[in-house]
């Protein structure tokens, strides 16, 4: 594995938190189970409800419960998210008690940290409670069920090769059949040769690694609206997927993406410009300036994104989730 690979450290090697500013905020869910394995005598004790220290579940669920919420005070490097739901529960078996925690926020990040947490918490209060009895006590098989939300969504078990690797699932498993996209840089500077981009590359760039796209044609053009609206149409006809323009959508008198883009497609789609506004809003109020649209002309979604690197990756970054949808459902039935 190479070290970009490792989210967790910075170039030098350092660890760091991982900025998940340009995530979009989904509905995050994720749940985890562990178990207690007790003794025939610990489980009559659970059973009749003679425990010394008193109701076992209410506070190994309380526990639980707690540590969800502060699993960023645990774990370094986890961020701190306000949960929507905790839920803990127990199954009482022949030699085991059984823990399952469910986690769900609306957040840019997952919860299955906290699912986690909430069990192992969950098992070390049952011990804390049942160990005057005996500590004849095992916590075992700690781990992750379920978690949805997220670009890699995960079911313990589901297409595994082996019952305890599971596989994983990207955005692109999504897509029926792989994307073929363009990505247009409109700059009257980088046209010129003035100035290098580097947004447009790095748009390609998330295209090809998030939805395993492939880039069939990337340039650049000057801001002006009768080239821009030309070579959308020729791309349009080539009937590609998906084209992404970069840049020329301020309200500088020279941005006019917006404007070619309008005169080609024939439907807009505009929550997808709207859920790129109210995303970036978040992060800058300049986001409110950005005039791109979103729309499909025949088969072919055309999006809009701002010309600043920071702001193109953002931006796509937010409707990648949405953006596969999308793509799926305008494309011809064959």
């Amino acid at each position: 594995m190479d070290e970009s690979d490792l989210s967790h450290l910075d170039r030098h090697g350092a660890l760091r938190m991982v900025d998940v500013g340009a995530k979009a905020t989904t509905h995050r869910r994720a749940r985890a189970e562990g178990c207690l394995i007790v003794t025939r005598r610990v489980m009559e004790i659970v059973r009749t409800g003679q425990a010394p220290k008193g109701d076992v579940f209410a506070a190994a669920r309380l526990a639980g419960i707690a540590a969800a919420k502060r699993t960023t005070e645990l774990i370094p490097l986890c961020h701190s998210i306000p949960l929507s739901h905790v839920a803990v529960e127990f199954q009482v078996e022949d030699d085991r008690i059984r823990i399952i925690a469910t986690v769900s926020a609306d957040a840019r990040t997952g919860v299955e940290m906290e699912a986690l947490a909430a069990v192992s918490v969950a098992a070390l209060t049952l011990y804390d409670m049942l160990k005057a009895v005996s500590h004849e006590m095992i916590i075992a098989d700690i781990r992750l069920l379920e978690k949805s939300g997220g670009k890699s969504d995960y079911r313990r078990g589901d297409g595994a090769l082996h019952p305890n690797v599971p596989r994983s699932h990207t955005m692109a498993d999504a897509v029926s059949k792989h994307i073929r996209a363009a990505v247009l840089t409109v700059s009257d500077r980088c046209s010129a040769g003035i100035a290098t981009d580097t947004s447009g590359p790095a748009v390609a760039k998330i295209l090809e690694g998030e939805l395993q796209a492939e880039i069939l044609w990337r340039g650049i053009l000057p801001d002006e609206a009768d080239q821009i609206a030309t070579r959308l149409e020729a791309l349009v006809t080539d009937r590609l997927d998906l084209i992404v323009t970069v840049g020329g959508t301020g309200c500088s008198l020279r941005d006019v993406t917006p404007e070619a883009t309008r005169a080609v497609i024939i439907r807009e789609v505009p929550g997808l410009a709207e859920l790129m506004r109210c995303s970036s809003s978040l992060q800058t109020p300049f986001a409110a300036l950005q005039r791109g649209i979103c729309g499909i002309c025949n088969s072919t979604l055309i999006v809009n994104v701002p010309g600043s690197e920071k702001a193109a990756t953002e931006n796509l970054t937010i409707i990648l989730p949405t953006l596969i949808h999308a793509i799926d459902l305008i494309r011809p039935i064959e």
